[in-house]
């Protein structure tokens, strides 16, 4: 194509079309091209449109019901025109497609082409739409089912009358299941947030109650895992001697707060020494390690504790 001649600053641009081989160009008239294309005949399909703040359609009889506009409302096209609201209305796909619906459409009879807000299409139906270069899908927002595929061949995405639904599952609408298996897919919910779901009509149970025993439920609240037996063996007296010690919330009558407690794997005998401070466990030690080895002619092999700091210092 040939350069565009240069123009005069603030005079009309002009376009030009090429006729054949020959470069012979032809100017064309925007403003007869306009309204032309005003004209022609309406397209009766829906199309999608994500940049429309409303729905728009060039039929009012398609609304039911029907409301007039008292006052001059106006929509401005892409070419910076204006069109004229003569009201608006509410409507719903028609079939085959499933049972979407579109509130506050618009009635522009000037318009060639129905226009569905994507923004306020998703708000109305509860429901997600998915573009991709071969049309787009429509989801239900809360179960992901699929509800709709249209195919596209040209440029826009429009509503197809030879599209595949899913009519078995309606938007925002669940199977009736059991509530065992709603507290199983929501994360172990408790009867009183399952209850409040039903009623406000977000999931559907049956009349079956969560009466059953929950293991998961049971493992999740506890702290740790149970202490399973120990497989250690002990064959003499004093093969190994646990320790631990005790605090006491209320003082003895001899003013003792704390208590120190030595038990022989072996015969499980326990012996529990009374203490006034922390600081007297390794005395107490020594004397009950001097009075092994005299009553009872052994030595402690192994002596196990719980890494508190009264047994792990410098004088132990």
């Amino acid at each position: 194509m040939a350069p565009r001649q240069p123009g005069i600053l603030g005079s009309r641009p002009q376009a030009y079309n090429v006729q054949g081989p020959s470069s012979t160009y032809t100017p064309t008239d925007i403003d007869a091209a306009m309204h032309t294309m005003m004209l022609s005949q309406p397209d009766e399909n829906w199309y999608m449109d994500t940049g429309a703040t409303s729905h728009m359609t060039t039929n009012g009889g398609t609304l039911s019901p029907y409301f007039n506009l008292s006052i001059n409302r106006n929509i401005i096209v892409g070419s910076g025109q204006e069109i004229p609201i003569r009201g608006y209305g509410h409507t719903s796909l028609p079939p085959p497609h499933p049972p979407l619906h579109l509130h506050n459409v618009l009635h522009a009879p000037q318009l060639i082409k129905n226009l569905v807000s994507v923004r306020r299409f998703t708000i109305d139906n509860n429901v997600s739409v998915e573009f991709d270069p071969l049309g787009f899908s429509v989801k239900d927002l809360q179960t992901g089912v699929h509800l709709m595929r249209c195919n596209s061949s040209v440029d826009l995405y429009p509503l197809t009358t030879d599209c595949t639904t899913n009519h078995a599952i309606q938007p925002s609408s669940f199977a009736a299941l059991s509530p065992v298996l709603w507290h199983n897919r929501l994360g172990h919910l408790g009867t009183l947030v399952l209850n409040t779901l039903k009623n406000n009509k977000l999931i559907d149970c049956n009349k079956t109650s969560l009466t059953s025993f929950c293991q998961s439920c049971v493992f999740g609240k506890h702290v740790k895992l149970p202490f399973y037996d120990s497989l250690s063996r002990t064959h003499l007296l004093f093969d190994i001697c646990h320790s631990d010690l005790w605090t006491s919330p209320v003082l003895s009558s001899a003013g003792h707060k704390y208590y120190i407690l030595f038990l022989d794997d072996f015969t499980n005998f326990l012996w529990t020494f009374p203490l006034g401070a922390k600081s007297q466990v390794y005395s107490i030690f020594l004397t009950f390690s001097a009075y092994i080895r005299t009553q009872f002619a052994r030595t402690i092999k192994c002596f196990q504790y719980d890494n508190g700091r009264e047994y792990d210092n410098e004088l132990f």
